[in-house]
């Protein structure tokens, strides 16, 4: 694996999208053929509930806010793919 992909799907992230956010993220993964080499967890909170939905990259630690089901595309192939987070979308999380 590398790449692991942390989504959260907790209750304000679902309000927000992160359903229809996974939906897109696992369509573009698969149109690209990227199943083995990134792997997407799931989890019920970042603790980042007013930006959501909320996914942090590892190894890098990059998070991602307002990771909505139309960025993804951009995400993947910018930051997946090419190895550039986009500084527009990265979120500076908060204690």
């Amino acid at each position: 694996m590398k790449t692991h992909l942390f989504l959260c799907t907790g209750p304000t992230c679902s309000q927000q999208g992160a359903e229809e956010t996974l939906q897109s993220l696992q369509a573009v993964l698969g149109d690209r053929n990227l199943h083995t080499k990134v792997r997407v967890t799931l989890c019920r909170c970042l603790g980042q509930c007013g930006n959501g939905p909320n996914m942090v990259v590892y190894p890098e630690g990059v998070w991602y806010g307002h990771a909505e089901k139309e960025k993804i595309g951009q995400i993947v192939q910018e930051h997946l793919v090419g190895g550039t987070p986009i500084s527009a979308l990265v979120l500076t999380p908060v204690d």
